[in-house]
């Protein structure tokens, strides 16, 4: 098996990072469109289904991206759960609090609790009934996965790729028999063995991205059959989502599912087209490095961005969709940066900031 370069392996990792941080955000711009539209403009609905197939990859992407980066190393456990304890969890605790302040602040003033026992009862449902926020569902996910990472790593590392890759077949295989699940991963009452499978089955996209990241394809054309997979995945996804809810007569999304054989399809094709790239280009490697660099902190920084752009009239309706939602995806991406690069500043911020 021949050694990637360095360079290459740093660039490519920033590269995918940074992509799946601009496809989170587009996933969350472009959502109200498909909501919204449906049924009322549906060339505007169009624009929103398109951008949002494109980018079913931006969370299994993350998860693969820690299976590639954490899973070929054997850490002390001490030394492995201190190091994400700092780097995911105290800044993941600052923006928990954070978000119950603007959940707070966003609520009518005949709404808002006042007394202390109040604001607790209120705190606590919050968090049962939505997780505070419902973009972290994420973060709740990965740290339980982060829990075994090292006992994962020692199987994956013992296994051959043979065997990781039926053992991935079969991963496949279960997420394809469950797609029909529907399953909330917000709230944190009920369902709790249903949540625990959903947790397990994320944890097969860490393995994906340990698999893909070892393994050397040597196919010459592997990144035009990469990028042929990718747009024909972003093709299959719209038209089913619109086959799919014409047949229902209602808005239909399963499509969507970082479960489903497409989505999973999709991410792979992204790491496998990206994998091993060099980019010359100081400037787009440099911009490739900050928003890597800053990826945590835009995720849980960007549904703020998001709620005051719309507070402010500022949301995909103010333009076509072919328009706002690029325009949109650059506001809230800068934005976010923004806001973490100051918090950076602070003393201390960089503990906090993500």
């Amino acid at each position: 098996m021949t050694t990637m370069p360095e360079k290459s392996k740093i660039q490519y990792l920033d590269i995918l990072r940074t992509l799946a941080t601009i496809g989170v955000i587009i996933i969350h711009t472009s959502s109200p469109v498909l909501n919204m539209a449906y049924g009322h403009s549906m060339s505007e609905w169009w624009v929103g289904n398109i951008f949002d197939s494109a980018s079913r990859f931006a969370v299994p992407l993350f998860l693969m991206l820690s299976g590639a980066t954490l899973l070929g190393k054997e850490y002390p456990l001490a030394v492995f759960f201190k190091k994400r304890m700092m780097r995911v969890l105290v800044p993941f605790l600052f923006w928990m609090l954070v978000y119950w302040v603007y959940r707070w602040l966003m609520l009518q003033p005949h709404q808002q609790p006042q007394q202390p026992d109040d604001i607790i009862q209120w705190a606590v449902r919050l968090f049962l009934d939505e997780g505070i926020s419902k973009h972290f569902w994420y973060i709740y996910m990965i740290i339980f996965i982060y829990l075994f990472i090292p006992f994962i790593g020692k199987v994956v590392r013992q296994a051959s790729e043979k065997q990781l890759f039926f053992a991935l077949l079969a991963w496949m295989l279960l997420c394809f028999t469950t797609s029909s699940m529907n399953l909330s991963f917000y709230k944190w009452t009920g369902d709790y063995e249903y949540k625990l499978l959903g947790y397990l089955q994320y944890s097969g996209f860490v393995v994906l991205g340990y698999f893909l990241n070892k393994v050397e394809i040597k196919f010459s054309k592997r990144r035009l059959v990469a990028g042929v997979t990718y747009v024909l995945s972003v093709v299959f996804c719209a038209l089913a989502a619109y086959y799919m809810s014409k047949s229902d007569g209602r808005l239909n999304l399963k499509v969507y599912s970082y479960f489903s054989i497409n989505t999973i399809i999709q991410a792979v094709a992204i790491f496998v087209l990206i994998k091993g790239i060099v980019t010359e280009n100081n400037s787009l490697s440099k911009i490739c490095s900050i928003i890597s660099d800053y990826s945590y902190g835009i995720y849980l920084v960007h549904i703020i961005i998001i709620g005051a752009l719309f507070r402010n009239g500022i949301y995909w309706s103010f333009a076509h969709p072919i328009v706002s939602l690029p325009l949109l995806l650059l506001m809230v991406l800068l934005s976010s940066m923004i806001v973490i690069f100051f918090i950076r500043r602070i003393p201390g911020g960089k503990y906090i900031s993500g």
